[in-house]
């Protein structure tokens, strides 16, 4: 599964110092003569953008944690509808189920698990485990033929009623081509393991078998390019604000506290503001007061 930058104990200290500083420099702002004005402008600008990266940081994390307990109660009740597994079995299961899919390093835990709990899942509970099974497959961590034989065969059983018998296939399964589905199923009927192993070897059923409920964690992806969209956003507006290079005046900041600010992660918005930063009070030894 896709991880979310993690956040640090720094991005939230970084994030309160940064709603502290925007309050005072607004205010500040009130109060300061018109010729300043785009300096200050230009600041809120790239500090308000670097809080809404920290915000959109933070708020992802928080929600994949809710999502992680979301999912470890619904994988308590999955393993809990399944009434012919013993506990031991049950806590087994579990197990699988935080997998999105399986890799070759769990071969030996899956064959022991199907030599002696499968058969005795629900057709959910086969399901769950298929779903699993293809998507390490789709994923190149494994090919079907690396399966354990008991494996394979106790899947093909799976692939010939999905193919055959399922009143209604998914759209996935609908793409496979009907060629590869009647000779997988021929093979299948006449007791040729061997040749219906090699058929569902065919990247038509490695992409369209046994897609299960959606695991992805696009929210991610989407996440990280929502944060992008708030810089880009925020530099495109900068930007457009003339005299964005005017210089403050020189105590018009001097009772705003900028310790604690990361400057460093709060780019100028263009190269005429690139006094921005420069501009900063600055500490007895020269450098700008930043943590």
């Amino acid at each position: 599964m896709a991880e979310i930058e993690k956040v640090s104990e720094a991005d939230r200290l970084e994030q309160a110092n940064l709603e502290r500083v925007v309050a005072d420099v607004e205010r500040t702002l009130l109060a300061s003569p018109p010729g300043t004005r785009p300096f200050f402008n230009g600041f809120l600008m790239n500090a308000k953008a670097r809080l809404g990266v920290l915000d959109k940081k933070i708020h992802d994390e928080e929600r994949e944690k809710e999502q992680q307990k979301s999912n470890e109660v619904a994988i308590v009740q999955l393993a809990e509808k399944e009434s012919a597994l013993n506990s031991k079995e049950k806590e087994e299961y579990s197990g699988f189920l935080k997998e999105d899919f399986f890799t070759k390093k769990d071969f030996a835990r899956l064959d022991h698990f199907y030599a002696h709990s499968w058969d005795r899942l629900s057709e959910d509970g086969k399901d769950q485990m298929s779903r699993r099974i293809w998507e390490g497959v789709r994923r190149d961590e494994y090919k079907f033929a690396d399966l354990s034989k008991d494996i394979q065969e106790k899947e093909e059983s799976r692939a010939y009623k999905l193919l055959s018998v399922s009143p209604k296939q998914s759209a996935n399964v609908m793409r496979i081509p009907q060629k590869d589905k009647n000779d997988f199923i021929r093979a299948y009927e006449s007791g040729n393991r061997e040749e219906a192993g090699k058929i569902l070897n065919k990247d038509t059923f490695k992409e369209n078998m046994f897609h299960g409920n959606g695991s992805e964690p696009i929210v991610h992806t989407a996440a990280k390019a929502d944060s992008v969209a708030v810089v880009a956003q925020a530099k495109t507006s900068v930007a457009a604000q003339p005299g964005n290079s005017a210089k403050p005046a020189p105590d018009s900041l001097g009772n705003v506290d900028f310790s604690g600010i990361n400057l460093g992660a709060m780019k100028p918005a263009d190269n005429a503001s690139q006094g921005l930063v420069a501009n900063l009070p600055r500490s007895p030894n020269g450098a700008s007061r930043q943590c």
